[in-house]
């Protein structure tokens, strides 16, 4: 082999190895990309069109949005937290809209007594105990330790629809959001970082609130 023979076929083998390189360079790019969409749980659904993007430090997955009985539309998901510290006293809210302060619209429920913002139990389960004022007592509260999960049940959703009164955030019900209705919205959280009963602000015990994630779904 000559000279110009091995220039050749160097130079087709440079040619080779920069091709893999971009090629390979964007297949690694690309698959960065999809990791941290899973990781936002994009790819978290239960069917198509279904996705629940979490806020730093919480995760949402396997959300649905279900008609549980002949009236009632609840939403399901698993929550994570990993924001470095324990939390109690946990309580969750789904509305479409919220509040200049950014608070779940409406902060009342306008067809019942307690709050948008309900206690979960100690299984993930909503309760109808509402957090009015910030303070009212449940019994065995939801607390997670720093990386701990549960499963979200029975959390009522409230659409951005007003009623004939003009009371803002109507419950989804089987009759408003029939199945396969498309639903967008946020779930926020109030929680205290200590086991002791909540207080009001100020107190040893305050109450924090922040949105966890948005998500959008249909109803099944």
């Amino acid at each position: 082999m000559n000279i110009g023979d091995l220039m050749s076929v160097l130079l087709k083998a440079q040619a080779s190895m920069e091709y893999l390189m971009t090629y390979g360079f964007a297949v690694l790019i690309i698959a960065v990309v999809l990791a941290a969409l899973y990781n936002l749980g994009v790819f978290s659904s239960q069917g198509s069109g279904t996705s629940c993007i979490a806020a730093t430090g919480y995760t949402c997955t396997g959300l649905a949005l279900a008609k549980t009985s002949a009236t009632k539309v609840n939403l399901s998901f698993t929550f994570g937290e990993n924001t470095g510290q324990p939390i109690y006293n946990i309580g969750m809210a789904c509305s479409a809209t919220a509040t200049p302060g950014g608070l779940p619209n409406p902060t009342t429920n306008s067809i019942a007594t307690q709050n948008t913002i309900v206690y979960l139990t100690s299984g993930g389960a909503a309760t109808h105990n509402g957090i009015a004022g910030g303070i009212v007592a449940v019994v065995n509260p939801l607390g997670l330790a720093n990386d701990g999960k549960v499963t979200v049940t029975n959390l009522i959703c409230y659409s951005a629809s007003s009623d004939s009164k003009g009371a803002q955030g109507l419950a989804l019900t089987a009759n408003t959001a029939p199945i396969g209705t498309t639903f967008s919205g946020g779930i926020y959280m109030n929680y205290t970082t200590l086991q002791t009963t909540p207080t009001a602000a100020g107190g040893t015990n305050p109450i924090y609130t922040v949105k966890i994630a948005s998500f959008s779904t249909k109803v099944s």
